[in-house]
C-alpha cells in the first residue's frame, strides 16, 4: 500500500500509521489486507489537524488540539505555503520554538493573550499581524492566503483565553471558515 491509498497521509500520519502496523501484524492482532483497508478508511478525531474546507486553491485545517509548540511544529512540517494562525493563553513555554520549524510559514496570524509573544517569535521571519478575535483572524488570513496556499489554525498555547477548551475554539474556527467561503460562493454566483 502506498501512502497516497491512506485516509490521511501527512508525514505523522505515515509514522504513526507504520507503527501501528508494525504492532498489529507483529501480534497477530491483524494481517496485511486488514491493515491496509483499516489505513484507508481512517478518521481522525477533530481539532488535529482537521480539514474543514477548500475554496479558490486555499486549504483551510483545524488543528486546535495542538496547544503547545511542539505540537504545532508537527502541523507546521506537514504542510508547504503556510499562512498560521497561532496563540491563545501561553502554559509558560518557549514559544519561538514555533518559529524553529517556519521554513514553511510565509506569513502568522497572532491571537490571544500570546500575540506579542507570538509576533516576537515569528518576527524577522515572515510577515506578523495581530488579530483581537477569531472573526478577525480568519479575515487576516483571507486575505493573505493565494492559490495554493494552506490557513492553518495550530495555536501553539491554550484556548483558555477566549474560549473553554480547544474543542470550542476549534468550533469557533471551523465555524468562521465556512461562513466566510459561504459567503465568497454567494458573490461568485452573482458575478
Amino acid at each position: 500500500m502506498h501512502s497516497s491509498e491512506m485516509a490521511r497521509g501527512l508525514p505523522h500520519d505515515v509514522t504513526n500509521a507504520l507503527a501501528a502496523a508494525a504492532i498489529a501484524i507483529e501480534s497477530g492482532l491483524a494481517n496485511c489486507s486488514q491493515v491496509a483497508q483499516a489505513l484507508r478508511s481512517f478518521v481522525n478525531a477533530p481539532h488535529r489537524i482537521e480539514f474543514v474546507a477548500e475554496h479558490g486553491g486555499v486549504r483551510w485545517f483545524n488543528d486546535s488540539k495542538a496547544t503547545s509548540p511542539h505540537a504545532s511544529s508537527v502541523a507546521l512540517r506537514s504542510f508547504e505555503s503556510i499562512v498560521l494562525i497561532a496563540g491563545g493563553k501561553n502554559k509558560d513555554l518557549d514559544l519561538s520554538a514555533m518559529a524553529s520549524h517556519a521554513e514553511n510559514v510565509k506569513a502568522v496570524v497572532a491571537i490571544g493573550q500570546a500575540a506579542q509573544e507570538i509576533k516576537s517569535a515569528f518576527s524577522g521571519i515572515c510577515e506578523v499581524r495581530v488579530a483581537n478575535s477569531m472573526q478577525e483572524a480568519v479575515s487576516c488570513a483571507d486575505q493573505i492566503a493565494v492559490f495554493g496556499d494552506v490557513v492553518l489554525l495550530s495555536p501553539g498555547c491554550t484556548s483558555y483565553d477566549w474560549y473553554k477548551n480547544y474543542g470550542e475554539r476549534g468550533i469557533d474556527f471551523k465555524s468562521k471558515v465556512q461562513a466566510l467561503i459561504q459567503s465568497k460562493r454567494e458573490i461568485e454566483k452573482e458575478e
